[in-house]
């Protein structure tokens, strides 16, 4: 495999080595956190599953007030 790397990247061994390492660690995290979510998953967890209040509907139709269009406007100006 190294030599394989070696043709394909022209790096030192010690920039492929880093990489190869790199890549191996991210991979054996992901497998630890799937691992996890699979041994807990959210749904379980009453601290994380919860359902939000109802609250009042937001009146919308569609065109956005003048007023919010003026605002951002301003805004856009300000940090242009």
């Amino acid at each position: 495999m190294l030599a394989a790397a070696r043709r394909l990247a022209s790096q030192p061994d010690s920039e492929l080595l880093d990489r190869a390492l790199t890549a191996l660690v991210e991979q054996l995290e992901a497998q630890r956190e799937l691992s996890a979510l699979a041994d807990q998953p959210y749904e379980d967890d009453p601290d994380l599953v919860w359902q939000a209040p109802p609250g009042p509907d937001l009146p919308y139709d569609g065109a956005v007030p003048a007023d919010v269009m003026k605002l951002a406007h301003r805004r856009r100006r300000q940090t242009g």
